[in-house]
């Protein structure tokens, strides 16, 4: 795969694990462990496989989780789990080091970036085809195509990211305008509610990677899933046809007034408490929005519904193509001892955490899961039950270009470049 930018895929990483895992005591070694937990070398029975597994920082909340689907994996497949949490900002580093003398865990938490990807250029991950088995009717479609090199999987996850459509519904009754399923139904919203004085949608340009959302979906739409795939990771061209019309559907937008004002001055946090407070009629993205809306304090609670991205007739892409997907999951080191059995402790435990964090409201699932419904937070599972009938993920843009590079999409917004001019610049910046 292509290399990510680091400086820009340190902010997405630090997004995606405050939302999902948070953060823990930092420990001198990733094979220190909690004592209570953890198996006693000098009395485990030599007769049983011992399995060690390395997790990232967690709450407490998270590590009972954790406990709790290695205790019951121990029982199921009648091994011993050791486990290790390690302190985040030199996971990266300890894993590299360990994994560079063919040592390190048997099964190891993992991003899909390109310190992973070399772990499978050097055959140092296990190909998982092989074992996944119904693993496989389990996840959701398409949920493993960023842990999928030369055609193989590498990686499971638990968890998936998606960007959602949050639309107030009592500002669209209000004014008698249809929620939007299609380009065309957007773009009358978008007018009605900015000629009757009520900002469209809500955007916190400040920080550019709210503003890239808005044109990566509308590519979505325009090109498809495997074609954005494919430009992202170096494979085509983002200077085609399909990518130059999502930037002129991005221009008009902007032109019919959509976003607020002021809009490269707000930030994301300032732009979720703006939608919390009924201050727009709708905002494009994560799963913690759903959260802040359903706070007690917000004034929009139970009036907000989260939707697909509408259709662009015409587009390449459909609306079961989602902005998002699973960018980190478990991987088998290749030199363990026993591959089949970690591989069924690996799907094991991410089918577990998958439905025990999202039972509790702390992500939500990358496998299709059977949950006890009263206890998921309404919206969630409102989101959940949308991308059930997924047939295709990109990731946010953002995790693939520098900082720097993503200002040309303040130049977009603000009128500065041309669709075309912005369709080049994109492939240039690409092909560097």
């Amino acid at each position: 795969m292509k290399q990510i930018s680091k400086k820009l895929l340190c902010l997405f990483v630090a997004l995606v694990i405050s939302a999902s895992i948070g953060a823990c005591k930092d420990l001198e070694t990733t094979e220190s462990v909690d004592a209570t937990n953890t198996p006693d070398a000098t009395s485990a029975s030599t007769e049983i496989p011992t399995l060690q597994m390395w997790f990232p920082p967690s709450l407490e909340k998270h590590k009972i989780m954790y406990r709790r689907a290695i205790r019951e994996a121990e029982e199921e497949f009648n091994v011993k789990i050791e486990e290790g949490f390690t302190e985040g900002s030199v996971y990266k580093a300890k894993i590299k080091s360990a994994m560079a003398i063919k040592g390190g865990p048997d099964i190891f938490f993992a991003q899909w970036t390109d310190l992973y990807q070399t772990f499978v250029d050097e055959g140092k991950v296990l190909a998982l085809d092989q074992y996944l088995g119904e693993a496989k009717g389990k996840l959701l479609t398409g949920i493993t195509d960023y842990s999928t090199y030369d055609g193989k999987v590498y990686g499971v996850p638990y968890q998936m990211q998606v960007v959602s459509l949050y639309c107030n519904t009592e500002l669209f009754e209000k004014y008698n305008v249809k929620i939007p399923e299609t380009y065309e139904e957007l773009l009358t919203a978008v007018r009605t509610f900015s000629k009757n004085g009520v900002t469209p949608i809500i955007c916190g340009a400040k920080d550019f990677w709210v503003a890239m959302y808005y044109y990566n979906v509308l590519a979505l739409r325009t090109a498809g899933a495997d074609s954005c795939n494919n430009a992202l990771l170096g494979k085509g061209s983002f200077d085609s046809p399909e990518f130059i019309d999502a930037a002129k559907k991005f221009a008009e937008l902007i032109e019919a007034g959509a976003f607020n004002k002021n809009v490269m001055k707000v930030s994301w946090d300032n732009a979720n408490d703006d939608f919390a407070q009924g201050k727009g009629a709708m905002f494009f993205n994560h799963i913690w929005v759903a959260d802040n809306v359903s706070e007690e304090t917000s004034k929009v609670n139970g009036k907000i519904t989260a939707r697909k991205f509408p259709i662009i007739e015409g587009g390449k892409g459909s609306a079961t193509e989602y902005l998002g997907g699973a960018c980190d999951g478990y991987m088998i080191n290749s030199e363990t001892k026993y591959p089949e059995l970690s591989a069924k402790v690996v799907f094991f435990i991410c089918e577990k955490l998958a439905h025990d964090m999202y039972e509790a409201n702390l992500g939500l699932p990358a496998w299709k899961v059977q949950v006890d419904e009263s206890k998921i937070l309404p919206l969630r599972k409102e989101i959940c039950d949308m991308t059930k009938d997924s047939t295709g993920w990109t990731l946010w843009w953002d995790a693939f270009f520098d900082s720097a590079d993503a200002e040309i999409f303040g130049e977009l917004l603000e009128g500065q470049i041309t669709p075309e001019k912005f369709a080049k610049e994109m492939q240039k910046i690409n092909k560097n």
